[in-house]
């Protein structure tokens, strides 16, 4: 079983589809969805911050010929794989929060101490990999995360819980798994958000804690590496572009990305770790309430093929360790090692991509190698 859950039975699925469209016609949003030569990509336009808590996304007044609800041509919603969620979190939820949520760095000027961008170095984070903790709980076979711990961490959120990890690249830019977002269309981008500063995600009823971001922003595009294969899980990488900037501080900063390598087994036998609030087993129907934390040791992808019948490719790698993976709703989070001997700083070097099952013996969790996608990352970072 991957990361990814179940499909649902075809008739759900045209269910589901009958209510995207209506959606569409009533809240219509504009966009594009192209694809270039090393890219699909979908923007949407004219994404505004919600009026109230209760009030309905303000789209404004639509422009010119907009495409009333754009349906992703390169993949169809029919024939998608469904990726690392519990449920498919369609709306309605109650996914409008107040526009303050949105604009806390509109008031950023180029002499504030908020601007200072460059003063906040990437790769913060605890000093050593997480130690395994008694009892048991988490990402799997993890442990609580110490609040704000690790500053790159995001959520990306439909509805009530975290349907996918991402990690802070820059101040527009998040980095995630491209089957996070590669069956969305132009209204799912619409109505997404990603949750940065989180330690709580508020997925559980009252009086538990409620979700405490420090910051949400909208995504306005969305890139996927145009190779990706949803069969077999390959090119798995997607970076969303944000707004506002997003604003660092001690508890949100990026992580640290390596230099472009296309060599396989460069961080063989480092000790990784991974976070998330994805479910505690597989196919688990409650997701932890906290973000949750565990090392996993970074194995050769002869090793890791021998497991998955010659699947794997330079483009990937995988980590694991006795009771310890990545789970459904982890997908897309970052997989981060401390590379410079001597050094605290933290480095992205894979995006939670798939597993068979969660944790299952033999089997490593499967990630996107961040340092073979370097050089297309640093394109859709810029452009």
């Amino acid at each position: 079983m991957t990361r990814m859950s179940a499909r649902l039975q075809h008739l759900a699925v045209l269910s589901f589809a009958a209510v995207h469209l209506l959606l569409g016609f009533i809240c219509p949003v504009s966009s594009r969805i192209y694809r270039t030569n090393d890219a699909v990509v979908i923007e949407v336009d004219d994404v505004k911050p919600p009026l109230s808590p209760s009030a309905m996304r303000n789209f404004g007044n639509p422009p010119t010929n907009p495409m009333m609800y754009a349906v992703n041509p390169y993949t169809g919603l029919m024939s998608q794989p469904y990726p690392n969620f519990p449920f498919w979190p369609y709306p309605p939820y109650p996914l409008y929060k107040p526009a303050s949520s949105f604009s806390d760095a509109d008031d950023v000027t180029a002499t504030s101490p908020e601007s200072r961008q460059e003063n906040i170095a990437c790769g913060k984070g605890p000093d050593a990999p997480p130690q395994r903790k008694t009892p048991t709980v988490g990402i799997v076979g993890g442990s609580d995360a110490v609040e704000n711990s690790w500053p790159f961490i995001v959520g990306l959120r439909w509805g009530f819980d975290v349907g996918c990890g991402g990690s802070i690249i820059s101040p527009t830019r998040i980095l995630t798994a491209a089957h996070c977002v590669d069956r969305l269309s132009a209204f799912d981008i619409s109505t997404m958000v990603v949750s940065l500063g989180m330690h709580t995600q508020g997925n559980l009823p009252k009086p538990e804690p409620q979700n405490d971001a420090q910051m949400t922003r909208r995504v306005t595009r969305v890139v996927y590496h145009p190779s990706y294969n949803a069969k077999t899980v390959h090119f798995d990488i997607a970076v969303l572009t944000v707004e506002p900037p997003i604003v660092y501080s001690a508890a949100i900063s990026p992580v640290c990305l390596p230099p472009f390598n296309n060599a396989t087994d460069q961080f063989v036998g480092k000790d990784a770790a991974i976070m998330g609030w994805g479910t505690l087993e597989s196919g688990a129907k409650v997701q932890p309430n906290v973000l949750q934390q565990a090392t996993v040791q970074i194995i050769p992808n002869k090793d890791c093929n021998a497991q998955y019948k010659g699947v794997i490719i330079r483009q990937q790698l995988c980590a694991s360790a006795p009771g310890k993976d990545s789970c459904q709703g982890d997908s897309g989070g970052p997989l981060v090692v401390q590379a410079k001997a001597g050094s605290t700083e933290w480095t992205q070097v894979g995006v939670v991509s798939y597993g068979r099952g969660c944790a299952v013996p033999d089997f490593a969790g499967v990630y996107a190698s961040v340092a073979f996608f370097r050089n297309w990352i640093d394109t859709y970072m810029k452009d």
